[in-house]
């Protein structure tokens, strides 16, 4: 076996990972970016129309229990990891989503606070190039790109569901770096202009410091502690076909997502406190909303443009979730049902045409993410099958949200077409499907026994192991979580350049 030899070992080169390098490299600390993917460039991405190569290394390694939902998780192995396929949204937290348990007395409060993390979030905005607008929400911003206008839905929501606040998202306004502006082509996930943030089209840089070594193609297989037990001395790798190496170091990051981080600690024999409990994603989520005026469907600058939080905060989140609402630029989806039994009944011609066009221009669509309390059945296990390295699959059992996830959706059903009667709402209809592109949970930070990590991320039986990335979130937020990962992994990387090694 061969052995290498460096100051830090990084497991994954997604946003999680090369900015904790990024941090360490600056203060001239050498780091191993161990990644099981390869780099797949932006030109090779739009023309095949996938995110990463075809390789054993890059094959997502998980299954579902069959007494769980068959859930659709998606992850990317490759160089800048999932962030070659997001869509761009990038809102803060909230300051209470910190502190649920201190305000509402449920979940966990997390063990650093939103004014902690703001100056951290600050620079993950300008790492990411996001464009936003100060709001009373989220104290402490300064974004670097102004916001995108309203669209059309958002100008006719405004006055009933406040506030309502530009979107921060990585979808640039203007030209910054090597990335165009956001086309508004809505086709986010495969930005076609390279405008929306990836690691490769913004971080890029890294991978060419003096001090960081990138090893593509390399499958972080178990971690190896010491005789004590209290320090991580080396991590065995796989190569793609099945050649081992041996990387030695000082410390350890594990920034994969919330399923592979969980199964790397469960291989590596270290499982402590909720190791690979609370699994969470976000449905994907929808209210269609019929109105009886033009709802300005179709019109705006990026894929989303407004952020809802009229069902976010209070109280209530005592006894149900809160919900963020966007208004969805492209509008509704044109509902096959309707279609067909219009054609089942004989319709046809022109004026089916302006009926289905009418029905679509006189529909609001609004994208809904709930949050929900941490379910330790769902988990991350090992399975007794294996994938073609020989490694155990990561065994995923998730279930349906919960009642509480269940009373935040009942009341916005319930009271979105109130809040909007002035339109003449009548109803809204609601459309789930999972979605599986938010993998928290697992690896959760705090200071009880079950706590995996510390407020540092640092491991609490392995001193010199830290994580990474949204599987230490010890709750969730209505929010999407990506720049909140950005912000905790620039926190990580200073703490740890601050160290001595």
């Amino acid at each position: 076996m061969r052995t290498l030899e460096t100051d830090n070992v990084i497991i994954g080169s997604g946003l999680a990972g090369v900015l904790v390098a990024r941090e360490l490299a600056a203060a001239g600390q050498r780091c191993t970016i161990v990644e099981r993917g390869s780099l797949m460039t932006w030109d090779e991405q739009i023309r095949l129309g996938r995110w990463q190569e075809d390789s054993p290394t890059s094959e997502l390694n998980h299954e579902n229990d069959p007494a769980g939902l068959d859930y659709p998780w998606t992850y990317v192995y490759g160089v800048g990891g999932s962030t070659n396929r997001w869509a761009g949204t990038s809102p803060r937290f909230l300051p209470e989503d910190f502190e649920v348990k201190s305000r509402y007395g449920i979940m966990r409060d997390w063990p650093l606070s939103y004014a902690e993390l703001a100056p951290h979030y600050h620079s993950a905005e300008r790492a990411m190039g996001v464009a936003g607008g100060d709001n009373a929400l989220t104290p402490d911003t300064d974004y670097p790109l102004p916001p995108h206008p309203f669209g059309g839905q958002d100008r006719v929501v405004a006055p009933h569901l406040k506030p309502m606040v530009p979107l921060p998202q990585a979808r640039p306004t203007k030209a910054v770096g090597k990335r165009a502006a956001c086309c508004g082509s809505g086709r986010c996930q495969l930005c076609p202009v390279n405008a929306r943030f990836s690691v490769l089209n913004a971080l890029a840089e890294v991978f060419e410091l003096p001090e960081v070594e990138l090893m593509q193609k390399t499958v972080a297989a178990k971690l190896v502690s010491d005789g004590s037990g209290a320090r991580v001395v080396a991590v065995e790798c796989l190569g793609e076909g099945g050649e081992r190496l041996r990387i030695r170091a000082k410390r350890f990051v594990v920034a994969a997502n919330g399923i592979e981080s969980a199964g790397l600690m469960q291989r590596s024999g270290i499982v402590t406190g909720d190791t690979g409990l609370n699994l969470f994603d976000h449905y994907n989520s929808k209210l269609l909303v019929r109105v009886d005026r033009d709802a300005g469907p179709g019109i705006g600058s990026s894929l989303v443009t407004a952020a809802i939080y009229s069902y976010y905060s209070g109280d209530f989140r005592r006894t149900r979730a809160g919900v963020l609402m966007l208004p969805f630029n492209p509008g509704a989806p044109i509902m096959v049902d309707r279609l067909v039994d219009g054609l089942a009944d004989g319709r046809k011609g022109l004026s089916f045409r302006r009926d289905v066009a009418t029905e679509w221009r006189q529909t609001l669509a609004l994208d809904i993410y709930v949050d929900d309390r941490p379910n330790p059945r769902n988990r991350v296990t090992l399975s007794a099958k294996k994938d073609s390295l020989g490694l155990p699959l990561n065994h995923v059992r998730y279930e349906h949200p919960s009642d509480y996830w269940q009373r935040g959706v009942d009341h916005v059903i319930a009271d979105v077409p109130r809040r909007l009667r002035a339109l003449g709402a009548r109803e809204a209809r609601y459309f789930g499907a999972p979605q599986g592109a938010h993998l928290l949970g697992t690896l959760r930070m705090g200071t009880d026994d079950g706590a995996v990590v510390d407020r540092h991320q640092r491991h609490r039986r392995r001193e010199n192991l830290f994580v990474s990335g949204g599987a230490v979130f010890p709750t969730y937020s209505p929010s999407h979580p990506t720049l909140t990962i950005g912000a905790l992994s620039i926190r990580l990387g200073r703490y740890m350049a601050s160290e001595s090694v």
